[in-house]
């Protein structure tokens, strides 16, 4: 394990932006210690757990929040009046394989055995991946009224290949029956195929589109993504729009 930061930034660590609500913020923290089991009863690492603990502390307290985010804005002042060092451009990746979902898991690429009858719950027994095919009509026919009470704000882990130990952090900007956008600091490349795990859906989709924008002295990408395969978990409230 990489040595703990000294000055952690506790929303990254939380996985949620400077302007998330107070659910938002419970609803990524019940995430990381349960549903991807940082917590030490399930199997985490104490030191990852304390760390998430410590910052739910501070953003979850009005008062201690205020003046977390007042230092934050000390350091980003600072930090702007250096210029950013150059990054290296993102390698195009090679054409994307095409693959049989009736046969083997279209992120991890393992066989799978179910054929045709593929049922909506069945997931990859390698990498725990969706295998039901996001169809219009499945969803339509089957969840339809629990997709129309997801909240389009959700804090997601995704993977962009197998094996993947560490996820990577977004945050939902808007869900539909066919795909979601999403923000995040990683940088994603058209036609990429990552697989995402949320508190409400798990699926494998395809990034449509990218956006690069500057917040502050972050770069982050604007990413729509397409379902390939997807699985919901349980539905909330909220609403769930017809197109990203």
């Amino acid at each position: 394990m990489a040595a703990p930061n000294e000055n952690p930034d506790y929303y990254e660590v939380l996985h949620v932006s400077r302007e998330a609500p107070l659910e938002i913020i419970r609803s990524s923290y019940r995430t990381l210690m349960q549903k991807l089991k940082n917590h030490p009863d399930l199997g985490g690492d104490a030191a990852t757990a304390a760390m998430i603990n410590e910052a739910y502390s501070v953003l979850t307290d009005e008062g201690r929040r205020a003046e977390y985010d007042a230092r934050l804005d000390i350091l980003a002042g600072l930090a702007n009046g250096v210029p950013d060092e150059p990054t290296e451009q993102p390698v195009d990746p090679e054409p994307a394989k095409v693959l049989n979902p009736y046969v083997e898991c279209v992120f991890c690429e393992a066989p799978h055995g179910h054929g045709k009858f593929i049922e909506i719950d069945f997931t990859c027994d390698t990498c725990s991946s969706p295998l039901a095919a996001a169809e219009n009509k499945r969803l339509e026919s089957v969840s339809q009224r629990a997709v129309a009470r997801i909240n389009k704000a959700q804090t997601i882990i995704f993977y962009t290949h197998w094996p993947q130990t560490q996820g990577i952090a977004g945050q939902t900007e808007d869900i539909s029956l066919n795909g979601l956008r999403f923000v995040t600091q990683h940088e994603l490349i058209e036609g990429q195929r990552i697989k995402i795990v949320s508190n409400v859906l798990d699926a494998v989709a395809n990034v449509t589109h990218c956006i690069y924008q500057r917040h502050g002295w972050k770069t982050m990408c604007i990413a729509g993504v397409s379902f390939s395969t997807l699985r919901f978990a349980r539905s909330v409230g909220g609403f769930v729009s017809r197109h990203v």
